[in-house]
Order: C-alpha cells, then structure tokens, then sequence
C-alpha cells in the first residue's frame, strides 16, 4: 500500500510524504503507483519552476526503491500553497477508485 501523509501548519501545507508501492499490479504497469508518482514529482518540479521556491529551501529526498518521496518546505508561499492543495486533490480522486492500494493522513507540523 501507498502511504501519503500531507503536511500541515494550519491552513498552509509544508510537504508531503509517499512510501510504498501500491501492489495494484506488476512493476511496469501499475497504474496507481504511476499516477501518485507523476503528482508527486511534478509538485517537486513545478515548487521550483512554476512557484520559484528555492531548491536550498526544499528539504526533499527520493528513494525510488522503496517508493519513498519527502518534500518539506522551509518557507511557505502562496503558489506551493495552490501545488500541494493540488497534489492533496488528485491524491483523493486516487482514493475514489483505488483505496485498497492508497491511504492519505496528516501531520500537523
């Protein structure tokens, strides 16, 4: 299962966490791990690109293996805001279908 654990201070999302692999199906072809894959590096990609957050800014690490993914900002900004609230939205629609292979929590940090 794919443990998601979204970051919280507030009303202002710090991060997240992603570990484990879904077991929907073979690796190569399992649709959910794919899909929390693509939300997850495109929130890492577009902090920097689209939010212009600083990567010396971003505590974040990757372990591909395990299927683990940590982001957590140091500083929170209005469009990293908007980019881990979308990542929280896709996560749901994930768990509409898929909640078996998925689960989503949150800390208070």
């Amino acid at each position: 299962m794919i443990e998601v654990v979204i970051d919280r201070s507030g009303d202002s999302y710090k991060g997240f966490e992603v570990k484990g692999h879904s077991s929907y199906n073979e690796e190569g072809s399992d649709i959910v791990c794919a899909a929390v894959s693509i939300l997850s590096y495109t929130v890492l990609n577009s902090l920097e690109v689209v939010a212009g957050v600083n990567l010396d800014d971003i505590d974040w690490s990757v372990d591909e293996k395990t299927g683990f993914m940590k982001i957590l900002l140091q500083k929170i900004c209005p469009e990293s805001n908007i980019l881990f609230k979308t990542f929280e939205m896709g996560i749901k629609l994930l768990l509409e279908n898929y909640s078996q292979y998925i689960s989503l929590d949150y800390k208070e940090v």
